[in-house]
């Protein structure tokens, strides 16, 4: 039976940058917060079910109010790449699912459309993003080409996604890499497909992310996907 759990946060509140070795469900019961991750800015309000990919890095801030919100782990989805806010259609039911019948979730999770209240993010700040995911260029030549600079492309990145745009580059490196143990292809050959320097640095990073070298890394992934591949890819375990 997956693990329900509750965490509350006060008024000024903040939660760095971090994250869980599994997938999780957040549902927003009470207050409001903003969540920042490579995904871009999310602001949260009751009713708002957040999914969480495994391994996903995310920092909080609850600066108008406090929060209250209600947990549910998951397995890892292979439909879900990134974090995805959609709203309950009713928030009294949705707390009752999970909390007492979470094989009820995905009927939940299929009722719940996408969030269409989400921030626009300066299209400058997308570009920007996207060029770190995409390509190995300069940071400062990134900026440049959009008409910033440096410094305030790190201050503003900072700010809407919680973090620099060094640190998103390697999120999103490290993301390819986590697709990439999915697949049978050699560790050194995932290694620089995902963009790292060699093996040796993917391993840096492995242990950093998850505590884990990506051999083991890659065995609790497949672990994952054998539950999937048994009991159906919407399953819970």
């Amino acid at each position: 039976m997956p693990a329900c759990y509750e965490t509350r946060h006060d008024r000024g509140d903040a939660l760095p940058t971090h994250r869980h070795r599994t997938a999780y469900a957040a549902l927003v019961v009470e207050g409001s917060y903003e969540e920042n991750s490579a995904d871009g800015p999310l602001p949260l309000r009751p009713g708002v079910l957040l999914l969480h990919p495994a391994y996903h890095a995310h920092g909080n801030r609850f600066e108008r109010s406090g929060a209250r919100v209600i947990n549910l782990v998951l397995p890892a989805r292979e439909d879900l790449a990134q974090a995805q806010a959609r709203v309950v259609p009713d928030l009294r039911e949705a707390m009752a699912i999970f909390r007492r019948a979470p094989e009820r979730f995905e009927e939940l999770r299929a009722a719940c459309p996408l969030d269409d209240e989400l921030p626009a993010v300066p299209a400058w700040q997308r570009g920007v993003v996207e060029a770190l995911a995409t390509s190995d260029r300069p940071i400062a030549d990134i900026a440049r080409e959009f008409g910033v600079s440096a410094e305030h492309a790190s201050r503003a990145l900072s700010l809407s996604y919680g973090m620099s745009p060094q640190a998103l580059r390697r999120e999103f490196r490290w993301r390819r890499a986590l697709a990439l143990l999915a697949t049978p292809a050699p560790l050194a050959e995932i290694a620089v497909d995902a963009g790292f320097a060699d093996q040796s640095h993917f391993t840096r990073i492995a242990r950093a992310h998850a505590g884990l070298p990506p051999s083991a890394l890659r065995r609790h992934v497949a672990g994952i996907k054998c539950v999937q591949d048994a009991t159906g890819p919407t399953a819970l375990q």
